[in-house]
């Protein structure tokens, strides 16, 4: 960021915000139980309860049974992993039944004896197709059981910490302290150039330096230490882009565990409209009004973000209808 550059931005309430249900990660949760597991360990509690369940996954795939998640018996649970980067952790209770729910986490490659009937998959696959309920389940699941798979040691001396509150802190024992699972906050936007025409408004997308030369998609990055959300928007789209933005309104939230982001979903308008590809992270950026990108989805001259992504959802919000079948 330049020291020219504006650093402001006004709120724009008539803009309407997601509605959660179009996020496929953020529509309905469980009860995490999280008072609770703070005092007791409920992973030992859920031993002695005949109705607790235990989610399987096996290097982040899920187990699912006519596209539900299969939940085993407690009893009929493999035995836990001596792993100390795969420990069990207490997720929840359903709120249909009450039934405690454990996650048991094994490293990829590990054999585990599912039934013929059973299917894996990994949580971009079934974020779609699984009820609202049980994608919560495994997108928490997701979340934390990678933290501590990438974080089984003590950030300060090394050593191997212990699991306690049923999962979700480990404390070092030799130098007592606590660590938690990580979320880095992202900002995604959907950029607009604010003309009152809808006919002739427009968006911008870009092409990620990760992609295939036709996939485009709304701006995201990372918020930095010491900076609010909206400063990020400013300073990101800055930054990718070249483009002064203002107006940064809220849109939603969801939680993208790969490996452990919750993108922060905003719309802001261009004061600038000349852009610059950064030429690292973002190689291509295009404006497009709704009848181009409509026209463009169709074609396939480019691809748009999948359905389980917030870019998804800002997309179709500014369009003020779904994408056309296919795209």
């Amino acid at each position: 960021m330049t020291p020219s550059e504006p650093n402001t931005w006004t709120p724009d309430h008539t803009v309407p915000g997601l509605d959660p249900g179009d996020l496929p990660f953020a529509a309905s949760a469980f009860d995490r139980d999280a008072v609770d597991r703070e005092h007791r360990d409920l992973r030992a509690a859920a031993g002695s309860d005949p109705s607790a369940r235990v989610l399987v996954m096996v290097g982040g795939d899920a187990p699912v049974r006519e596209g539900h998640l299969v939940l085993e018996d407690y009893d009929a649970a493999p035995a836990a992993s001596e792993d100390p980067a795969h420990p069990d952790v207490y997720l929840g209770r359903l709120h249909g039944d009450g039934a405690p729910v454990l996650l048991r986490s094994f490293a990829a490659g590990t054999e585990v004896l599912d039934q013929s009937d059973v299917v894996r998959a990994g949580l971009r696959t079934l974020g779609t197709e699984l009820e609202p309920e049980e994608t919560s389940l495994l997108v928490t699941a997701q979340s934390v059981g990678l933290w501590h798979r990438d974080h089984p040691r003590c950030p300060r001396c090394g050593t191997v910490t212990e699991v306690i509150r049923s999962g979700w802190a480990r404390e070092c024992p030799e130098d007592q302290t606590l660590h938690f699972p990580r979320t880095d906050p992202a900002v995604i936007v959907a950029i607009t150039d604010g003309h009152e025409d809808p006919e002739r408004e427009r968006i911008l997308l870009g092409r990620s330096s990760l992609w295939a030369s036709n996939r485009y998609s709304t701006l995201a990055g990372f918020v930095e230490p010491g900076e609010s959300a909206e400063q990020a928007v400013v300073r990101e789209i800055y930054e990718e882009a070249g483009i002064v933005v203002g107006s940064v309104h809220y849109q939603g939230s969801q939680p993208w565990p790969f490996p452990r982001s919750l993108m922060l979903g905003f719309r802001a308008v261009a004061h600038t409209m000349d852009f610059t590809p950064d030429g690292q992270e973002i190689l291509d950026l295009r404006w497009f009004t709704r009848a181009e990108l409509k026209a463009a989805a169709v074609e396939r001259t480019i691809v748009l973000p999948g359905r389980i992504s917030i870019a998804h959802a800002l997309i179709v919000s500014w369009l003020g209808e779904p994408l056309p079948e296919g795209a």
